[in-house]
C-alpha cells in the first residue's frame, strides 16, 4: 500500500470513525439532535422514558411524530415552528406534558387535535388566536400555556372561560371578561398578570377569588375603592400592586384589610397619615419603597407596624419621624437615607426590632456613628463601623 493510501485510510478512520460510533450511540444531550427517523425516535423514547427533550429539531416527519405520540413521558419540541396537521394529530394522542412553544400558528384542525391531548400543553409561541382555534383549545382539560397572547376577542374570551383545566396567560394586556378572570383565578399557585394596566371593578372582584399563594397585578396604575375592597378579600399570602403611584384614603383603608403575609406597594409616592395608620395595623411584609417623604404622624403610625417594612425611598428623616420609626419591632429598611442628624441618630439607636438597615448613609457625625454602631442590630456602611 502506498504512503498516500495509508494517509487517506488514517484520515478516513479519524473523521468517519466518530460518526459511525455516533450512529450507534445516543447523545447525552438530546437537544443537539437536528433530524429524527422513526427508528431513532423509538430508541430515544426507550432511553429517555420520563423526559425527552428534542428542542434542536426544526422539522418533524409525520412518521416520526406518530412514533413520538406513544412516548410515556414529557416531550419537548420547542424548536419546531410548524407542523403538518397529520403530525399534530399524532402528537395530540400523547398523554403527558407536551411542549410546542416554537409554533407560531395553528390551523383549526390542528387546534382540535391538540385539544384531545391529555397532559400539560405548552403553546407559548402563539401570539394570536382566531375564534375557531380558541374555541377548539377551550376543550383541552389540563394546564394550557398561552403566555404570548396579549388580547382576545370577546368571543375567544368567552370560549376560553369554559376551559376545564388551568389557563396560563401571563402576557395579557387586556382582560375585560369577568368569567375568564374567574377562570384564571382558579390557579392554585401563582397568578401573574403584570401586563394589565387597567381593570374594571368587576374583573378585579373575579380575580380576588384567587386562592393560590401569590397574586401579581404589578401593572395596575389605578385602583378604585371598590376594587381595593375586593382585593382585601384575597385569601392568598402575597399580593403585589407595584405600579400604583397613588391611593385614595378610602382605597388604602380598604386594601389595608388584606390578611396576607405580603403587601407590595413599592411605587406609592404619597401616603396620608390615615392610610399609614391603616397599613400599620396588619402584621406582614409591607413594601412602601416609592415614598420619598413621610410626615411625622405617618412615621409614628408605621412605627407600630409589625413585620418587615421597606422604606428605601426616604432620603431624609426628621428627628420626630426617626423617633417614631425607631419603635418599629420588625425589620426596617431605611437604606435610602444619606444623612441623619445627631438627635435622629440617637432616636434610631433605641431600635429594638430585628434589624435596621441604614447602610446608605454617606454623612454622619462621629457622635452619631458611635451611637448607632453601639446597637448590634443596626446595619451601617463599613466606613461608620467601629
Amino acid at each position: 500500500m502506498s504512503t498516500l493510501a495509508r494517509l487517506l485510510l488514517i484520515c478516513a478512520s479519524l473523521f468517519l470513525g466518530p460518526l459511525l460510533v455516533m450512529a450507534d450511540e445516543l447523545p447525552e444531550d438530546t437537544n443537539t439532535i437536528t433530524s429524527l427517523t422513526v427508528e431513532e425516535a423509538k430508541r430515544l423514547m426507550a432511553e429517555f422514558p420520563d423526559l425527552l427533550a428534542l428542542n434542536g429539531l426544526t422539522s418533524l416527519s409525520d412518521e416520526a411524530a406518530k412514533a413520538l405520540g406513544h412516548h410515556t413521558g414529557a416531550l419537548e419540541l420547542d424548536g419546531l415552528t410548524s407542523l403538518s396537521d397529520e403530525a399534530v394529530k399524532s402528537l395530540g394522542k400523547h398523554e403527558h406534558s407536551l411542549y410546542l412553544n416554537g409554533l407560531t400558528a395553528l390551523s383549526d384542525n390542528a387546534a382540535k387535535a391538540l385539544a384531545q391531548h391529555k397532559g400539560l400543553l405548552g403553546l407559548n409561541g402563539l401570539t394570536v388566536l382566531s375564534d375557531e382555534v380558541a374555541e377548539a383549545l377551550a376543550k383541552h382539560e389540563d394546564h394550557l400555556f398561552l403566555e404570548s397572547i396579549k388580547t382576545f376577542s370577546d368571543k375567544s374570551a368567552a370560549a376560553l372561560a369554559k376551559h376545564r383545566g388551568y389557563l396560563h396567560l401571563y402576557d395579557l394586556t387586556s382582560l375585560t371578561n369577568p368569567e375568564l378572570a374567574a377562570h384564571l383565578a382558579k390557579d392554585d399557585y401563582r397568578l401573574s398578570l403584570n401586563r394589565l394596566t387597567t381593570l374594571s371593578d368587576e374583573v378585579v372582584k373575579a380575580l380576588s377569588q384567587h386562592k393560590g399563594f401569590d397574586l401579581q397585578l404589578n401593572g395596575l396604575t389605578t385602583l378604585s375603592e371598590e376594587a381595593a375592597k375586593a382585593l382585601a378579600q384575597h385569601k392568598g399570602r402575597f399580593l403585589h400592586l407595584d405600579s400604583l403611584a397613588a391611593l385614595s384614603d378610602e382605597a388604602a383603608k380598604a386594601l389595608a384589610q388584606h390578611k396576607g403575609e405580603w403587601l407590595d406597594l413599592g411605587s406609592l409616592t404619597t401616603l396620608s397619615d390615615e392610610a399609614a395608620k391603616a397599613f400599620a395595623e396588619q402584621e406582614r411584609y409591607l413594601r412602601l419603597s416609592g415614598l420619598t417623604m413621610l410626615s411625622d404622624e405617618a412615621a409614628k403610625a408605621l412605627g407600630q407596624h409589625k413585620g418587615e417594612l421597606r422604606l428605601e425611598g426616604l432620603t431624609t428623616l426628621s428627628n420626630k419621624a426617626a423617633k417614631g420609626l425607631g419603635k418599629h419591632k420588625g425589620t426596617l429598611h431605611l437604606s435610602g437615607l444619606t444623612t441623619l442628624k445627631d438627635e435622629g441618630a440617637k432616636a434610631l439607636a433605641e431600635f429594638k426590632g430585628e434589624y435596621l438597615y441604614v447602610d446608605g448613609l454617606t454623612t454622619l457625625s462621629d457622635e452619631a456613628a458611635e451611637t448607632l454602631s453601639a446597637n448590634p442590630v443596626i446595619v451601617l456602611p463599613d466606613r461608620f463601623q467601629p
